[in-house]
């Protein structure tokens, strides 16, 4: 790794989770670093008057404000990734920090921030108000509610939010009872086991835990994910089919999602948040095929003594797909997340990436199945690979559904026996 490569941190958080109180702290006790903070709007952070330097504006046309200790604060509301080149060739920044408007999807960000060429994405930090989780998760009751939360879609971003960062800021933890914040936790070592979690109740983190900390890595914290792990790790039992063997999954993976289905339970026609599903995996062989390793044990479930649990449903069979859509609008509102790999049966030469957060629900296009490769080439992935050879279903090939479904007192039989009867 190059040493010259400045490292830069994205904050991410909810409105009103403390994010700011976060910013002003690196600005004011960087020490020692000379950080350029860039935030979406200069007026919310408010920075200390004793810092700025003379003659400073914040009305400047530029929108950026030079700090007597080094440090500058600007908005770049275009071309993020060229303007952050810039002020990296400047050589007067250690380290650049990025706020994330409250209502972002952190991953599409950070694939961005990860093209600038001599930067390098060293921390994900998510700022989350504890009230917040909560009500979201601890809570059951708003977890369980019919009614929409608010304009935006704010479990659905919490689930991304705490799924996707390398660092997770719990703040406002003075505000929740002990038994609360250990349900919290719970429902967030289940979105994403492993995560560094910082506990503050004002915002008060060491800097030295947020810049400079080499604790991102793209691929490492995607799979890190609890869907991820528990598809690759997960007890499986598979009623379609008396034997349960190893599998593997086989698609191109395309980054270009052409075709989404979106639903929102609540049926808010919001669709601001419609976001395309950039697909990783971790092995990829020279042809651009992705080999998933999956193990797989009977029964497939785990629940804590709080309820939340997770299990895999995994079938041969395609969805219909007009039954899944239909089923989409009453999907069961105590599932937090579900994601993975389906097929339909009116287009079965495709993969999709299937996946819901909250009340959104969406199938993005993920590439090809082996099975629809031409013959030869089929024969060629199929020697290289024994496994797979083994593996393969005389009919369907490597197709599945295999969903990873976590979520909070699930009734798996029900759960399942609904998604079965949208199978075609």
């Amino acid at each position: 790794m190059a040493k010259n490569l400045t490292p830069m941190t994205l904050l991410c958080g909810y409105l009103g989770a403390g994010k700011t109180t976060l910013l002003n702290k690196v600005l004011n006790n960087q020490e020692g670093y000379k950080v350029a903070v860039i935030v979406n709007d200069i007026g919310e952070v408010n920075v200390d008057a004793k810092l700025i330097a003379d003659g400073a504006k914040i009305t400047d046309t530029s929108d950026i404000v030079p700090l007597t200790n080094g440090c500058i604060c600007c908005t770049l509301k275009s071309q993020l990734a060229q303007n952050i080149e810039n002020l990296i060739k400047t050589g007067k920044y250690d380290y650049i920090m990025i706020e994330a408007s409250g209502v972002c999807e952190p991953m599409p960000i950070a694939q961005e921030l990860e093209l600038i060429k001599n930067g390098k994405l060293d921390n994900v930090v998510g700022v989350v108000d504890a009230a917040r989780l909560v009500d979201e998760f601890a809570g059951g009751d708003k977890l369980l509610a019919k009614e929409a939360i608010g304009e935006e879609d704010i479990e659905s971003l919490l689930v991304q939010q705490i799924e996707f960062c390398s660092t997770l800021v719990i703040n406002k933890k003075d505000l929740v009872t002990e038994d609360q914040f250990k349900k919290v936790r719970k429902v967030i070592e289940v979105l994403h086991p492993g995560v560094k979690i910082i506990e503050t109740s004002h915002g008060d983190v060491p800097v030295s835990d947020i810049l400079a900390t080499g604790s991102f890595e793209f691929e490492t914290v995607y799979a890190s994910a609890g869907w991820c792990k528990q598809l690759e790790e997960g007890e499986v039992d598979d009623d379609d089919d008396e034997d349960e063997h190893e599998h593997e999954h086989h698609h191109h993976d395309h980054d270009e999602h052409e075709e989404h289905e979106h639903h929102h339970h609540d049926d808010d026609d919001d669709d601001e948040h419609e976001e395309h599903e950039h697909h990783h995996d971790h092995d990829e062989d020279e042809h651009g095929h992705h080999h998933h390793h999956h193990e797989h044990r009977h029964e497939g479930e785990s629940e804590d003594e709080y309820g939340i649990g997770t299990f895999i449903y995994y079938r041969r069979k395609p969805f219909d797909r007009q039954k899944l859509d239909e089923y989409a609008n009453k999907w069961p509102k105590n599932i937090i997340r579900c994601k993975g790999l389906l097929w339909f049966s009116d287009e079965q030469e495709m993969a999709y990436v299937f996946e819901t957060s909250g009340r959104q629900i969406q199938a993005g296009y993920s590439g090809q199945w082996i099975a629809a490769a031409p013959k030869k080439e089929q024969e060629k992935i199929l020697e290289a690979n024994p496994e797979i050879k083994k593996e393969w279903d005389e009919t369907v090939g490597d197709r599945m559904v295999k969903l990873c479904v976590i979520g909070q007192n699930l009734d798996k039989k029900a759960i399942s026996a609904e998604l079965d009867a949208c199978l075609a």
